[in-house]
């Protein structure tokens, strides 16, 4: 009876357990059962009996009877994976006791126990019941044991929350555990008092949430703050986070000896980071409101200005969250200089729970951080956009308590910022799947970031959190402004009128001085001629190599160098604060770009600095130049789409690497940042649901197993002719991996499966665990599985198209690899196909020769590099001796033209039908088998055999050469994109689609029409300059563009280039002049130009248009001519009018173009017939297609076509859907009539779909009497 006393003052009351009984008196009997993966049946099953009786067999009758006699049956995860095949009818006599569900409470220090890892035993055998039985059997033993040394209360607790709950009644039932406590609410707030919050909800949580109270209360008391709830409980019961959001994450209102002590942001401020106040910008006292609004679980959109702070604002409430909650804060930001910097930052304080996960890391490095990711040592993680997409980071995060998410440059959500990326509108999809995944009651909330915002940007990004998380952003901004930085703007005449100005306000300045320019190349020259003057400099540009980045920065820093010129990739969280003179050499693309890198300098409140801008007149039009050709236009979008859909038109889905897909689509892929762009260009088309992407990663299952236990896989394994010592280590390291079982769903079979998972978890490559586990197949240690596909040319293998494919490389191979010297080779593709052509081999082409260099350069033959950028040499060095490399090719041939006939040989049996390509189904092992089934004699021309490096080298060959198609296997080691094509071919990508990227870019734009704007007036007010930039930020945009620019300047600001350059273009044109230039639209435009009309004027006005006003770049565009000096005239007519972008645009003759279509050298002989025979390889498809990807072609004198000038012009116009021809002539004039010119086709241009026809008959070159008394004659 309690006593009265106790009832009079509150004390709660338990009542006193039963003994603890000793495991040894008791009758159980723990078990294991092995049930298939795909027939859910059980295989074998293991027992072992308090008796000590052990049985091992597969059959249910024989162990039911052989533990009738038992009370209690005991079992890791018994109770929801074998008790569902025991006792498929649900009825039994025995107390089911799960040692899975109870370890995690009894032993919350460390993510699991020591015999564990996630939910399985920790073991070293497959397949072995009997084995795993002995190890749950100790952790019984250990469980009771801790149980026994708990306090009576702490074991009321968890008996009064568990209790009938089934995970736990069978263990609760075995320790004599009651759980009738007569207040359980108020003796869990006596018990844990100053570990969670004195007003969190107890009656409603343990009426709701037992179980997941249990786990939150079990984490509260471990000291390690770096311990976290085991992902599988996350999975199970995912309202855990809920209830320790409740319990240690949210502060109370009446305050509490927990939250006043925990959650207090100015205590901890001084704990992490030895603070004892928070920075105020200009007296606000933004770091401590967005602190506090990230510890009170709201969302926020904070813009902070360059130099406030930023960093600590998130990190902060990551360090509290951690502590308090065990949770995890991610941060998501694409600068990955940045996230080293802050993480050595941090470490500088002391804090090492934080890490960074990117695609830099090597396989050690991110093995690391992502293991102490899942331990739960890491409460702050660093990831890119990009990183979304990884499996790994997905499961990861899955297992951790995520408290937050961070989104640093949160400009990057709206079309209407400086830096808008199609990848950030996949955060919010992202987030949205794991809250489904976890099962989140309560959104997980977000910050975000940015240094500088205009007001349309802060409302797109509140709005796509709004539409797609259904968050509020509290908004923490600043009015206040910079007033310890003076800026100006002094214009510049030439460029070296703005370098001695550069070098006064260097030589009148002394102190360390950032110089910005846009282009790296100029990093370099300037920072060598200051240098030279005398002003010790140093470059820096995103280029550079890292060591050379941080040996720069770093001088700059400790002021060893006063003077760095860089591009804007310097200063991302730099923070030198005694910065004070900012000179932009180069003006900014946009006002919220200039203001960031002014306010690089006076970091210092208390030091007066100086951001001062050398302006000159073309500075402007540099920008419009380099925005056109970094835009992703809707057409070369709808280009990837063309080449999605020839690469599925056999199905939906199909792998290949970034490169592979800009040459199927006509790009140009010597272009600078071409994968990053075809990227770009999927995104958009994903964004759209044109298309899904994914990884291109196989699985290996540990199904597939067939050794019996790690002691004899590492005996197979160091007896193997396979494996060397390294080899074999990382093969019985996969193996250690794959042999565990009981997952709590088929999903995290999958998730452990991939090649991409092991090889993080392992620390190795993808390559590593590729080529360990073909040779674990071809050891018999792992199963052999068809895990490839091989598609070949023909339909129903009987041209045999694939064999002469092959025999056709071979030849032009040999001849390259016979010809490259044993020094380094500079030459050209056109070169090589030149004299390969002499030689004999007359089916060379340009596109296969670049074919064979790109495989000889990744297999390792050769190193093949360009000889700088824009052009078309390139420098060809062999790796190793001529003889050993012909060897090498030889062997590779050979295994080729084994594996295709082969591969015909099984088309033959498996085909279906003729208008099908077949599929066959294979792999790397089961064909290496095929060829050891033959004499190594009759297929090599030496004995060697061949190896499983020597048969995947041969397959990659034949893929590359197009002599088939291969997926899946190994091949995920270079065709890393897996795309599956949502919407049908008949679909074409809409301009409503390419909406988001079209508004980016004329923002983009008018932001530079806009910084211009603030160059001009700061010369003439610097009063209203200023205020232009506070309205420019403060206003609402239209307004804003209202206010700033009316009337024709609000017409000069939709178009891509400066008034000054406008004018220049346009001003001397004739009305039907006009008509030519403003004309974006018709396919074809045919001018019909007489005598003086004015037509080298209109064509090189025309050629400035598409390349400045119409989205068209350099290498996109075509000119052809019909003379050389036509095409020289028009070169030099064309840099006059836009200057050195004139060099990068193909102005050629039909014959120069055509040699060049065919990889030849001009030859006076074969110029007869080269035009037809270009022709007939791009209806062949024989010719490089970034050759014929042209965009736009601009013909001269048009009248003197031909039959075989028509014919290619119409075959260039199939190959691109989207090309439009202009063509230009004067049809009373035919000076090629003798050699079949005709102006006819001149006519036939102009009757095509969606044509124009405008003919230009003023005469300007000869006065008006003259022509009128010419034309009287006439007539």
């Amino acid at each position: 009876m309690p006593s009265i006393w106790n009832r009079l003052m509150g004390i709660e009351e338990v009542e006193e357990n039963a003994p603890i009984p000793d495991l040894n008196s008791l009758r159980y009997a723990v078990i294991d059962t092995e049930v298939g993966m795909k027939d859910h049946r059980i295989h074998d099953i293991g027992i072992l009996r308090h008796d000590r009786g052990i049985y091992h067999s597969a059959s249910l009758t024989e162990a039911i009877h052989f533990v009738k006699d038992c009370d209690y049956l005991c079992g890791h995860n018994i109770v929801h994976h074998d008790a569902k095949y025991l006792f498929p009818n649900g009825q039994r006599q025995w107390t089911l006791v799960d040692t899975l569900y109870i370890s995690p409470l009894l032993f919350p220090q460390h993510s699991c126990h020591r015999l564990t890892k996630d939910d399985k035993l920790l073991s070293e055998q497959a397949n072995n019941p009997v084995n795993d039985c002995e190890k749950d059997l100790d952790l019984l033993q250990e469980e009771i044991d801790k149980w026994a040394g708990l306090p009576q209360e702490k074991r009321q607790i968890y008996a009064g929350l568990l209790t009938r709950q089934p995970e736990f009644q069978g263990f609760l039932d075995m320790v004599n555990a009651s759980g009738r406590v007569r207040n359980l609410p108020r003796l869990i707030a006596d018990v844990y008092k100053g570990l969670v919050c004195s007003h969190a909800d107890m009656a409603m949580m343990t009426r709701r949430y037992p179980r997941e109270l249990a786990y939150a209360l079990a984490l509260t008391e471990t000291t390690d703050h770096c311990s976290a709830t085991p992902g599988w409980v996350l999975h199970q019961f995912p309202a855990v986070e809920h209830v320790m959001a409740l319990l240690r994450e949210t502060p109370c209102r009446k305050g509490c000896a927990y939250c006043d002590q925990k959650l207090d942001i100015h205590r901890n401020l001084k704990k992490f980071f030895g603070h004892t106040e928070f920075r105020a910008y200009e007296g606000e006292p933004l770091q401590e409101q967005a602190c506090q609004a990230a510890i009170e679980g709201k969302s926020l959109l904070a813009i902070f200005p360059t130099g406030g702070g930023k960093s600590l604002t998130f990190q902060l409430p990551a360090l509290i969250e951690g502590q308090a909650a065990h949770g995890l804060t991610v941060v998501i930001s694409p600068l990955l200089s940045l996230m080293k910097d802050q993480v050595d930052k941090l470490a500088e304080h002391g804090i090492t729970e934080v890490a960074t996960i990117n695609g830099l890391l090597d396989p050690i490095t991110r093995a690391n951080s992502i293991q102490r990711v899942r331990d739960g040592a890491v409460s702050l993680l660093y990831i890119a956009p990009e990183m979304l997409r990884s499996k790994t980071v997905e499961r990861i995060l899955m297992a951790r308590h995520v408290v937050r998410f961070v989104i640093d440059e949160a400009h990057c959500f709206s079309a209407w910022g400086q830096d808008f990326r199609v990848d950030y509108m996949y955060i919010a999809h992202f987030i949205k799947k794991l809250q489904e995944q976890k099962g989140c009651i309560s959104p997980i909330p977000v910050s975000c970031f940015t240094a500088t915002a205009k007001q349309k940007v802060i409302q797109d990004i509140c709005d796509y959190f709004k539409q797609n998380l259904g968050l509020n952003l509290t908004l923490l901004a600043s009015s206040a402004s910079r007033t310890n930085l003076h800026y100006s703007v002094i214009h510049a005449e030439s460029d070296e009128d703005k370098y001695d100005k550069l070098r006064a306000l260097v030589s009148a300045s002394d102190c360390p001085t950032i110089v910005y320019v846009s282009r790296t190349k100029r990093t370099r020259e300037l920072a060598s001629r200051l240098s030279r003057d005398g002003f010790h400099a140093l470059p820096f540009n995103g280029r550079m190599s890292s060591d050379k980045k941080i040996a720069n920065q770093e001088a700059f820093m400790t002021t060893s160098v006063r003077i760095i010129v860089a591009t804007s990739a310097f200063g991302m969280g730099v923070d030198k604060k005694d910065v004070g003179l900012v000179i932009h050499y180069d003006i900014s693309d946009s006002l919220e770009n200039y203001v960031q890198e002014a306010g690089r300098a006076g970091r210092d409140q208390h030091l007066s600095a100086k951001c001062v801008v050398l302006y000159g007149d073309d500075d402007l039009d540099k920008h419009f130049i380099l925005l056109n050709q970094t835009k992703l236009s809707i057409k070369e979008i709808n280009q990837v789409w063309t080449a999605i859909k020839f690469f599925t038109k056999d199905r939906e889905r199909f792998c290949k690497s970034a490169l592979e897909i800009a040459r199927k689509a006509h790009w140009d892929d010597s272009v600078t940042d071409i994968e990053t762009r075809v990227r770009t260009a999927l995104a958009a088309l994903e964004q759209a649901g044109y298309i899904e992407r994914g990884d291109n990663v196989p699985h290996v299952y540990a199904t597939g197993i067939t050794v019996r236990n790690m002691d004899e896989a590492r005996r197979r394994l160091e007896s193997s002719r396979f494996f060397d010592s390294k080899e074999s280590e990382n093969a019985a390291r996969i193996i250690k991996s794959l042999i565990s079982k009981k997952y709590t769903s088929a999903d995290e079979e999958q998730a452990e499966s991939r090649i991409d998972y092991l090889a993080d978890i392992l620390g190795l490559t993808k390559r590593e665990v590729v080529s360990a586990v073909e040779r674990m197949k071809q050891e018999g240690i792992l199963a052999d599985s068809k895990d490839m596909s091989a598609y070949l040319l023909d339909k129903d293998a009987t041209e045999h198209k694939s064999r002469l494919r092959l025999e056709r490389c071979a030849r032009l191979e040999q001849y390259i690899l016979s010809h490259v010297p044993d020094e380094t080779l500079c030459t050209t593709y056109k070169q090589i196909n030149e004299e390969a052509t002499s030689s004999g081999i007359s089916s060379a082409s340009e596109k296969d020769v670049k074919t064979l260099l790109y495989f000889l350069t990744i297999k390792g033959y050769m190193r093949c590099r360009k000889n700088g950028e824009g052009t078309q040499g390139v420098s060809i060095e062999r790796k190793h001796g001529q003889e050993q490399t012909l060897a090498r090719y030889e062997k590779r041939q050979a295994i080729c033209r084994f594996a295709v006939e082969w591969l015909y040989g099984k088309v033959s049996e498996t085909a279906t039908s003729d208008t099908e390509r077949t599929c066959i189904q294979f792999s790397v092992v089961e064909l290496l088998r095929e060829m050891e089934g033959q004499s190594a004699q009759s297929i090599f021309q030496d004995a060697d055999s061949a190896t499983l490096e020597d048969v995947e080298e041969a397959l990659l060959y034949l893929d590359k050469i197009d002599a088939l198609k291969l997926e899946g296997g190994f091949l995920v080691i270079y065709n890393r994109m897996d795309i599956h094509r949502i919407k049908g071919s008949q679909f074409r990508y809409k301009q409503e689609d390419y909406r988001l990227l079209d508004n980016f870019y004329k923002t983009k734009m008018q932001q530079i029409h806009i910084v211009g704007e603030y160059a001009n007036l700061m010369v003439r007010d610097y009063d209203a300059a200023l205020q232009y930039v506070h309205d420019y930020f403060q206003m609402d945009y239209r307004k804003f563009i209202a206010k700033y620019f009316k009337g024709e300047r609000l017409e000069e600001i939709q178009r891509n280039l400066s008034p000054r350059k406008y004018r220049q273009l346009m001003a001397q044109l004739s009305k039907k002049q006009m008509e030519v230039i403003s004309d974006k639209e018709s396919r074809c435009i045919v001018v019909a130009a007489g005598p003086g009309s004015g037509k080298t004027r209109v064509l090189v006005h025309k050629l400035a248009s598409l390349l400045i006003l119409e989205d068209v770049k350099h290498e996109q565009l075509l000119m052809l001519t019909f003379s050389r000096a036509s095409a020289t005239e028009f070169k030099q007519r064309l840099m006059e009018l836009i200057g050195n972008a004139a060099n990068f645009v193909e102005i050629k003759t039909f014959h120069s173009y055509c040699f060049d279509l065919l990889g030849r050298t001009g030859n006076p002989e074969e110029m007869d017939n080269v035009v037809g025979k270009a022709t007939g390889l791009i209806m062949q498809g024989e010719v490089e297609p970034s050759k014929i990807g042209k965009l736009v072609v601009v013909i001269d004198e048009a009248q003197d076509m031909g039959e075989d000038e028509y014919a290619l012009l119409k075959a260039l116009m199939d190959a691109n859907e989207d090309m439009r021809v202009i063509a230009v002539g004067d049809d009373d004039q035919n000076i090629y009539g003798f050699r079949g010119s005709n102006s006819k086709y001149l006519y036939q241009l102009s009757q095509m779909p969606n044509a124009r026809f405008i003919e230009m008959t003023e005469n300007y070159r000869s006065q008006r009497h003259i022509v009128d008394a010419a034309n009287s004659f006439a007539t």
